[in-house]
């Protein structure tokens, strides 16, 4: 079986899918990733062949800015869905249009929140099937307005448009912990799939966490989080709480300020092996990125939470406060005393560390990648 796995140009979207990539391989058949290039020695790296497909990144905050100049003025919320739906899908769908007809793979796998692949599929009558992020459902009035963005890209290759419901294709693999979820997610078939962490080689030396006093920082690989300012408020108020921090920035002058304000008791690194440094950690700091949460939950480590503007960001940070496993703080609270004050709380709580360590017992009874390819096979023989 040839299957095509489809994400947008970031790390953060594509390394996900790459456990049941090689579940598949494993299993003896012929995988593919389509993605903007720059992440192809990455694949590579990874044992996984990649066509040129989609836009960087990069290219596609620089155009969304370009038809929206409004958006460097205002947070990604108000205008990220759209720079999906109508500058990335139609990308997206031009170039897959191409590998299909050439490879003609029998499964189209997507994440989440790449839109080109279900019209690219669907105009070529190859099953898709959609990889969620791991992050809980959106609502349907979320589900409604993505139909209706993508309504026009549709008509204009002569489909009629899917629900909301219909962009996940002929099912669902769901890395979503069940008691993060807030309710049944999609009337297609679903298949529960354990999220796993996927890494490249990290930066710099080995770390030596040591002590009891770390925390790890970061906003994810996207450009439009990773060096946000805010990053600096945050190991203030972790220096102030007598904490030490590991930082993961690109951004050379934030690097510089965060190395400044901590001598020895800060660490900044452009890469670092989560699944290495979390479980020497007290704490997370993150922006609510479904990568980022579960690798922390997966080591059993509470978390501090500051939604960044993405919708789904916003869910899963709701869902861990929900759930006892983290604090959150909203954008006038993440001052250096608020996240300080926030950071003691989840010190001096035992029940946020009894409860990140029950949703990680729960990730590890999830369905391991391998099981999930008799599913992949049987949604394969589906046809548009």
């Amino acid at each position: 079986m040839r299957v095509l796995f489809s994400a947008h140009g970031a790390y953060g979207h594509v390394l996900p899918l790459v456990p049941a990539a090689h579940a598949l391989q494993r299993a003896g058949h012929d995988v593919r990733f389509a993605v903007a290039d720059e992440l192809h020695p990455a694949l590579s790296s990874l044992g996984l062949e990649a066509h040129a497909a989609g836009l960087r990144d990069s290219a596609l905050v620089a155009e969304a800015r370009r038809r929206w100049p409004q958006a460097v003025r205002e947070p990604p919320v108000s205008w990220a869905v759209r720079m999906f739906t109508d500058i990335a899908a139609p990308a997206m769908a031009r170039d897959l249009a191409r590998v299909i007809d050439a490879w003609r793979p029998e499964l189209v796998v997507r994440e989440e929140g790449e839109y080109g692949a279900p019209m690219a599929a669907a105009a070529a009558r190859v099953a898709w099937i959609t990889h969620g992020w791991g992050s809980p459902p959106p609502p349907a009035a979320d589900r409604a307005r993505v139909s209706q963005l993508l309504e026009p890209h549709w008509n204009a290759v002569g489909l009629p448009p899917p629900d909301g419901e219909d962009l996940n294709g002929a099912g669902l693999l769901d890395p979503c912990p069940p008691s993060l979820s807030a309710g049944p997610r999609t009337s297609a078939p679903t298949c529960a799939i354990r999220p796993s962490i996927v890494e490249l080689p990290p930066d710099g030396e080995p770390l030596t966490p040591g002590g009891g006093d770390l925390v790890y920082v970061g906003f994810g690989t996207a450009p439009l989080y990773r060096d946000d300012p805010l990053l600096l408020t945050l190991v203030r108020g972790l220096l102030a709480a007598g904490l030490r921090a590991v930082a993961t920035a690109a951004d050379a002058n934030v690097e510089g300020q965060l190395r400044a304000m901590g001598g020895g008791r800060v660490v900044v690194r452009r890469w670092v092996s989560l699944s290495q440094l979390l479980p020497a950690c007290r704490l997370a700091v993150c922006h609510g990125g479904a990568g980022t949460v579960l690798a922390a939950l997966t080591a059993g480590i509470p978390l501090l939470l500051l939604p960044r503007g993405a919708p789904s960001q916003a869910r899963m940070s709701a869902a861990c406060a929900g759930r006892g496993a983290a604090r959150t703080l909203a954008p006038d609270e993440a001052t250096t005393a608020g996240v300080e004050a926030a950071l003691r709380d989840l010190m001096d709580d035992d029940r946020f560390r009894r409860n990140a360590r029950g949703i990680a017992d729960e990730i590890a009874g999830m369905p391991e990648p391998g099981s999930v390819v008799p599913w992949l096979e049987q949604a394969a023989r589906q046809r548009t």
